[in-house]
Order: structure tokens, then C-alpha cells, then sequence
């Protein structure tokens, strides 16, 4: 099977420089900058929408994108997308058209990076019902709020962009469209219904004075999803946080705490901005793409080196008889001691790295009785 990569940004050059078959690879893009089977993409366009091919869209782009998906369902090819603003409008609509087709379309990487959340409320919490999530889904904004004490604000989204966080076109990150975008399509996946991201209230990162924003507790942009008997409340701000677990969430971390009637609360944590964590979602919906045939070619071999696990014990504790001869030994292998005893006794205390090095100075007494005891 080819594959048709539209779209060589930080997402979609990460996916091609970690795939192994780039020979498999058409790209499409404006620069194309892998010349990858491609010189002219005006003549050779139509040359990507073939059978037997997979398409991974990657643009960001409503327009190029509804094309592309209407030339996979002619031509009968599963597809893969990390466009968030073409899921969260026509995420049911799409989903009837594919498996309508008896194809499927796969968006994990247009939502939380490297989070598996879709996964989750199609295949496991499909039966449960769930009364309330919230979280943070931007990983580019979370860095800017982490470093923002520290850092100048248009510094940090310069790094942002230099570090593969954000795009060029940094605009809807920063005045939480982005977050809008999955918010509304985690909402969608909950509730079966499709509720528009224009139907969440959304505060903008910048909503507070400078004071506030520089001292005042943690910052962070929240999405708050919660179902109170079928009434559904919707929201994304800036909440303040004492909370410990929540305020060590930094940098371009995701989380999503998640609340639902048989498996009680759930909560996730992962790096959801950057080229390489989103291409590993799209990655894996690539494998689950044809994930049949994957299980059949797959050869069970085994050939791993099993290591005893007594040897990676954290800390060492030796009691054993000694002469005066002992500390010159101990001074040459750089081994600290606890404790002498008055009947000639010494405690050793030593990491599992030293280990080799135990054994060298138990050679030397080994005529001796000795007590050893392992404790983390």
C-alpha cells in the first residue's frame, strides 16, 4: 500500500523522517520539500488520488481538505487527519459518509497529540456515560503560561514556534480556537450529538491584568465539560490553581480528568504539542489503518536476554567483620561507609551502579562471614 501525505509541516516532515519505506511515500505540499516522486505538484496532483492508497492529511486547510476526503471515499481509501477544524464541523457528517463507503477516517492527532482520548471514548468508554472532563488540550499554550514569570511573552512564543510547538501562524493557539476546536470535538464524542464549537464560551488567555498574570497562583487554560441531568455546561478560561498535581502539569503537557458512572475517575497526562508526539498518532492510526493484516504478517520470536532482577536492587547494606586494612580498600574503590561498630563491624550503604564494585571488595574477605541486606 502507498501512501499520499498532504501537508509537509512539523507534523508531516516528523512522519516522513520516521518512516522507515519512504519509498511508499507521495507527498504534496507547497514547497515540497522531500521531492519525494513529486517535481511539479500543478501536473503530477491528480497522480496522488489512486486506489490502494492511504491519505494523511495534514494540511489545516477546510477547502483543500473536503477534496481530499471526497477523492478517499471515491476511491475507496481509509484516511487519516490531524485537521481539528474540519473534525469539529463535520466530525458525524464525515463519519457517516466513511462508514457509509464501509472505510474509516481516523483523527487522533487532531486533538490532544500523543493522548490517546479518541481511542478511549470509541472503544472504551463507548458504554459508559460520563458526567463531567476537564483539562488542558493545548500544549502550546500551557508552555506559554508555564514560562511566563520567566520568560518574555513574545520570546516564549518565538521558542514555541523554533521548538515545533506552534505554527508560524501562532494566532489560534494563543486566543484558544485551538482549544475550541477540540473541545468541541471531545463534546461531540461524548454526547453522540454534534455541539458546535460556537456553542462553548470561550475567555481569552489575556482576559486577566499583568499582575495577575505574572503572580497570581498557577495558570492554566482549562476546558470544563460538565452534565448535570442532561444539562450540559460548557466552558474554557483561565483557572487559578492551588491544586499540587495540576500546577506540576508544565510546559506543553496535556491532561484530561475524566469522570464517568462505572469507571469512576480517570486521569491522563502527556505531551500534546510538537512535530514528533502528533506524528506518533498519526503513526498509529496509520498501523490501525490495516491492523489485520499487520497481525497475521507479524512472526512471534523470542530471543531476549533476561537479566536477574536482584541485580537492580536500589541500595546495598553490608554488615561485616573487618581488620584495619578494610578503609584502605574502601579508600581505593571510593566506597562511603555508615557506620564502625566497637566489634569490629562496618555498614556499607551503596547504589546499584557500584555493584560490580561490592563484589570486587567482597573478594577480598570472602574467608569472612558477612550479612547483606537490599533496601529501596
Amino acid at each position: 500500500m502507498k501512501i499520499s501525505i498532504f501537508g509537509l509541516g512539523n507534523v508531516g516532515s516528523c512522519f516522513y523522517n520516521n518512516f522507515k519505506n519512504k519509498n511508499k511515500i507521495i507527498t504534496f505540499s507547497k514547497n515540497n520539500k522531500f521531492n519525494c516522486l513529486l517535481k511539479n505538484n500543478n501536473i503530477n496532483y491528480k497522480k496522488l488520488f489512486k486506489k490502494k492508497h492511504l491519505f494523511i492529511e495534514l494540511i489545516g486547510n477546510i477547502n483543500i481538505t473536503i477534496e481530499i476526503i471526497l477523492n478517499s471515499i471515491k476511491n475507496k481509501n481509509n484516511f487519516v487527519s490531524a485537521n481539528k477544524d474540519l473534525i469539529s464541523k463535520y466530525v458525524f457528517f464525515i463519519n457517516f459518509l466513511f462508514k457509509k463507503n464501509n472505510i474509516k477516517i481516523y483523527y487522533e492527532a487532531s486533538v490532544c497529540g500523543v493522548l490517546p482520548i479518541i481511542n478511549l471514548l470509541d472503544n472504551f468508554y463507548f458504554n459508559d456515560k460520563i458526567f463531567y472532563f476537564f483539562g488542558i488540550l493545548n500544549g502550546t499554550c500551557n508552555y506559554i503560561l508555564s514560562n511566563i514569570k520567566k520568560i518574555n511573552f513574545l520570546k516564549l512564543i518565538n521558542l514555541s514556534i523554533k521548538k515545533g510547538m506552534a505554527e508560524r501562524a501562532y494566532s489560534n493557539d494563543i486566543f484558544g480556537i485551538d482549544t475550541l476546536y477540540k473541545t468541541s470535538i471531545i463534546i461531540s464524542k461524548i454526547n453522540n450529538f454534534n455541539i458546535f464549537y460556537y456553542n462553548i464560551y470561550l475567555e481569552s488567555v489575556f482576559n486577566l491584568n499583568n499582575y495577575i498574570r505574572k503572580n497570581f497562583y498557577y495558570k492554566k487554560f482549562i476546558s470544563f465539560f460538565y452534565n448535570l441531568n442532561n444539562y450540559i455546561f460548557l466552558n474554557i478560561s483561565l483557572f487559578l490553581f492551588k491544586n499540587t498535581l495540576i500546577k506540576n502539569i508544565n510546559n506543553s503537557y496535556n491532561f484530561i480528568l475524566l469522570n464517568a458512572f462505572n469507571s469512576q475517575k480517570t486521569f491522563l497526562s502527556s505531551v500534546g504539542a510538537g512535530g514528533l508526539p502528533t506524528s506518533y498518532s498519526v503513526m498509529i492510526n496509520f498501523y490501525q489503518s490495516f491492523e489485520k493484516k499487520i497481525f497475521f504478517n507479524q512472526k512471534c520470536i523470542f530471543k531476549k536476554n533476561i537479566i536477574n532482577k536482584n541485580l537492580f536492587c536500589i541500595n546495598y547494606l553490608f554488615k561485616i567483620n573487618f581488620n584495619y586494612n578494610i578503609f584502605f580498600i574502601l579508600y581505593s574503590l571510593k566506597i562511603k561507609f555508615l557506620k564502625l561498630f566497637y566489634r569490629r563491624k562496618i555498614l556499607i550503604k551503596i547504589k546499584k551502579t557500584y555493584y560490580k564494585k561490592i563484589l570486587f571488595f567482597l573478594f577480598f574477605f570472602k574467608n569472612n562471614n558477612f550479612f547483606i541486606n537490599k533496601i529501596l
